[in-house]
């Protein structure tokens, strides 16, 4: 008697592996569904790190050039329009004489000046109003400012602080 062989899988492995599929799925789907989230996340962080490097730079810069009291223009940071406050740290941007150099800030629109001149290339939109294309809206909060993230539905932001130089990502 000879047994004609067929070829293809039985009901058993075709069983298993729906189930090792189904398994795979309950795990690896929801992990893939945080890919947005944390894409969102490693935006806002990455910002924070780069103005963060950016007001370390631009002291460090009014250091080296030797000032001691606020200055209208940082020379040798970008476009040479960064004011500062007496102790160094940015205050405002392309003003001129006409700088405000209180480390406190004021108004929304000194920080989307400070924001541009500080993240000079290729950085995300900064705006006092939301308007489409705005990456972050600028307000202020306790003398600081803020910087809200709207590409993501969480309260993402990024804080600074003029008197003391720092720089806070909020996620």
């Amino acid at each position: 008697m000879f047994f004609k062989r067929v070829n293809g899988f039985t009901l058993i492995e075709l069983m298993v592996v729906i189930s090792i599929v189904g398994i795979l799925a309950a795990v690896a789907l929801p992990r893939m569904m945080d890919t947005h989230d944390n894409a969102h996340r490693a935006v806002v962080e990455g910002t924070g790190g780069a103005l963060a490097s950016a007001v370390v730079m631009v002291r460090s810069q009014w250091i080296a050039n030797g000032n001691n009291t606020e200055v209208d223009g940082v020379d040798g940071f970008g476009i040479d329009n960064v004011a500062t406050s007496s102790d160094g740290w940015p205050t405002d941007a392309g003003q001129g004489s006409g700088s405000n150099h209180s480390d406190v800030m004021s108004s929304a629109d000194r920080c989307v000046r400070l924001w541009g001149a500080l993240l000079v290339a290729n950085a995300p939109q900064a705006g006092s109003t939301a308007l489409e294309g705005i990456d972050y809206l600028a307000d202020t909060i306790s003398g600081n400012c803020r910087f809200r993230y709207q590409n993501a539905e969480g309260n993402d932001n990024i804080i600074y602080d003029a008197r003391t130089g720092e720089v806070i990502t909020s996620i």
